[in-house]
């Protein structure tokens, strides 16, 4: 990993320090180390597990962090609508349309099916969604969401209201500054343990995540050696492109001069199975043995996929028994369960 060290490093902690952040979960999630599955490969690496699934609102994972920061600066601009986008089980849709009600603000979701449905059953986070009080647009796909919140932006204003539309995932560069302070929460729990990380697996998608944590673990190089980012669903090129964009204007917000092509950055995407939302057989089996060893639920979309990654770059003997590996888990479980569909459970706009 490349680190910022010196002057360089004082001034973009110091930058990072300022920017303005709502204190909206829980102020540190906890680092396990994970034995039992340890012992299930038959040794290998010491493996701990960041829990942030424990991060609270909306369920917890790491887009808390995230939109700490963005709704921060909503907050701070009078908006009165945030417009958000994903599909129907999406974590972001879910923790954006949580802070929005806790915060007094209307929330507008556009969400596009998932690619398995179930006759008759909705996904939990659909449920969920409604619950909080959005106002949830179905679109046909993917492609349509960008257009739908741009509609609805436009729409809102023109009757007055400040609206504000956050990407997929709160993937921009303000998002990603949420997992600087990952990394710094960690680092000092690495450091009470005096422990080193050798390598740092996490999923990567909309690209945010990976680009906050390269920049946090530059800034505080405890937390990996190595980061390796693990695709759900794109092509390795594909990802690489959006975080070293985002990586950009991160470390931009924080002073750091970096052209994006000066980063070391690893996406890995020989497990994403068939696509965005699609259980692979390899990220069941990642999911099976988490639960059976550790009792911690995986979900199938994001990190049972990084799971799979991080197990088989295991079992290829890629770490020693002296190495330390460690799993960002991002949350997401609601994922695995459905609920009975009903008229009025969400408030659907057809």
């Amino acid at each position: 990993m490349r680190r910022i060290d010196g002057e360089e490093r004082e001034r973009a902690v110091a930058q990072w320090r300022v920017i303005p952040r709502l204190s909206l979960s829980h102020a540190r999630t906890p680092l396990e180390e994970a034995p039992r599955l340890r012992a299930a490969l038959g040794g290998g690496p010491r493996i701990l597990i960041k829990r942030d699934d424990y991060l609270g609102a909306g369920f917890g994972g790491n887009k808390v962090r995230k939109l700490e920061y963005l709704l921060a600066e909503a907050q701070r601009d009078g908006v009165e609508v945030v417009i958000t986008c994903g599909g129907e089980k999406s974590n972001h849709a879910r923790v954006t349309a949580a802070l929005c009600a806790r915060l007094g603000m209307r929330c507008r979701l556009v969400l596009n099916p998932p690619a398995i449905a179930y006759g008759g059953w909705a996904p939990a986070s659909l449920l969920a969604d409604g619950l909080y009080g959005a106002e949830i647009d179905r679109v046909p796909d993917r492609e349509a969401r960008d257009r739908r919140m741009a509609e609805w932006a436009e729409w809102e204003r023109s009757r007055g209201r400040v609206a504000r539309v956050i990407p997929l995932g709160a993937s921009v560069p303000l998002g990603a500054i949420g997992l600087v302070g990952a990394a710094a929460e960690v680092e000092a729990q690495l450091a009470a343990e005096g422990i080193e990380v050798d390598a740092l697996f996490h999923c990567s998608s909309s690209g945010g995540t990976q680009a906050g944590l390269m920049l946090g673990a530059a800034l505080y190089p405890r937390i990996a050696r190595q980061l390796i980012g693990v695709s759900p669903d794109g092509h390795a090129a594909e990802i690489e492109a959006v975080v070293r964009g985002i990586l950009e204007g991160a470390g931009g917000l924080l002073g750091i001069a970096r052209e994006a092509d000066a980063w070391d950055l690893i996406v890995e995407d020989r497990y994403r199975g068939a696509g965005y939302g699609i259980p692979s057989p390899e990220g069941q089996a990642a999911l099976e043995l988490l639960a059976r060893t550790e009792g911690l639920l995986l979900d199938p979309v994001y990190t049972a996929k990084a799971m799979a990654a991080l197990l088989a770059w295991i079992r290829e003997g890629r770490f020693r028994d002296d190495q330390t590996v460690l799993f960002w888990h991002t949350g997401g479980q609601l994922a695995l369960f459905y609920a009975p569909e009903a008229e009025g459970e969400a408030r659907v706009l057809r």
